[in-house]
C-alpha cells in the first residue's frame, strides 16, 4: 500500500516536537529579556534615587552651617538642619537597602553624624545600595565629594 495523500504519525509528532521544543525556546528567551529589562529598571532607580540624595545632600551642605545625618532605618535617612528654626529632610529609598559613608565613618541608626562646615568645608561621600531580598541586583556604589567655597548665606543670590 502506497499512501501520498496524507501524513504519516511520525511526520506529525515529529512536526509537534519540533513546534514545541521552538515555542520553548522562544519563550525562554522572553522570560530572560523580561526578568534582565526588570533588573536594568530597578538598577536605574536606585541610580536615581543616589543622585536625587547626593543632589539634596550637596544643596544642605552648601547652604547650611550644621547638619546631623541619622540613618532611621536600613532604607531611609533623616538629615536635620539647625538654622534659626531646625529644619529635616527626610530620604526614603525603599525597596532598597541604602549605606552612606562621610569621610570613613558610616552613618548608622544608632549613631548620627554631624557636620560642621567650619570644621571642614569638604567631605567625601560614598553611598553603596543593595536589595537583599533580590540576588540577581548589584550592589551599587557612587562615591564623590561635597564641598563648599564660600560660608553659608554668603551667596549672591540671598
Amino acid at each position: 500500500m502506497n499512501n501520498s495523500k496524507g501524513i504519516t504519525l511520525i511526520e506529525l509528532l515529529g512536526a509537534i516536537v519540533l513546534t514545541f521544543i521552538v515555542g520553548s525556546l522562544v519563550f525562554s528567551i522572553l522570560i530572560q529579556s523580561i526578568e534582565n529589562y526588570q533588573q536594568s529598571e530597578l538598577r536605574s532607580k536606585a541610580q536615581t534615587d543616589v543622585n536625587r540624595l547626593i543632589y539634596n545632600l550637596t544643596n544642605i551642605h552648601q547652604s547650611s552651617q550644621v547638619y546631623t545625618i541619622e540613618q532611621s532605618t536600613e532604607s531611609s535617612l533623616t538629615v536635620t538642619i539647625e538654622r534659626d528654626e531646625t529644619t529635616t529632610y527626610e530620604f526614603n529609598g525603599h525597596p532598597f537597602k541604602y549605606e552612606l559613608t562621610i569621610d570613613g565613618s558610616n552613618v548608622s541608626i544608632s549613631e548620627p553624624i554631624a557636620l560642621y562646615f567650619q570644621e571642614k568645608p569638604s567631605y567625601s561621600l560614598s553611598v553603596t545600595v543593595t536589595q537583599p531580598d533580590n540576588p540577581r541586583f548589584n550592589s551599587l556604589e557612587i562615591t564623590t565629594n561635597i564641598s563648599r567655597i564660600t560660608p553659608a548665606g554668603s551667596g549672591e543670590n540671598e
